[in-house]
Order: C-alpha cells, then structure tokens, then sequence
C-alpha cells in the first residue's frame, strides 16, 4: 500500500496584509519576520495549525494556495 503525503503551499499578499501579526503570534516557528518581509517556513509545521492561522488572517492576505502532492512512501 502506498501513502502519498500532501503538503500545504501558502501565499502572502503583501498589499493586502494590514501587519496585525497575528500568524507571527500564532506560529512564530512557521511565520516570521525578515528585512520587513513575511517568511513561511512549512518543513515540519503541523498543517492544521497552518490552516487555523491561515483561516484566521484578518485580511485574507494568507491563503492556501493547493495542496502539492509530496513523495510517495510505501507503507508496510
């Protein structure tokens, strides 16, 4: 039988975002701050979580973009 893991891909509109940081707050290992602009960072970060912060923007400058299909494992 064979898994295929799906990971989340999330995008930041920088003109729509109104800076209340709530993402940073919720998830600072996955969002953050660098030289004024938002990073995200999604290796290893719990994808219901990132889908409550990104649910939870105030602006709709975070969306969730597509579920990309990640590596097939086989499981036994």
């Amino acid at each position: 039988m064979e898994n295929i893991e799906m990971a989340l891909e999330v995008t930041w509109d920088s003109k729509a975002c109104t800076h209340s940081a709530n993402c940073v707050k919720s998830l600072p290992k996955v969002f953050r701050v660098e030289n004024g602009r938002l990073v995200i960072y999604l290796r290893g970060a719990d994808d219901e979580s990132v889908r409550a912060t990104v649910r939870a923007c105030p602006s709709g400058a975070l969306r969730i973009k597509q579920e990309a299909a990640g590596e097939r494992r086989s499981s036994r």
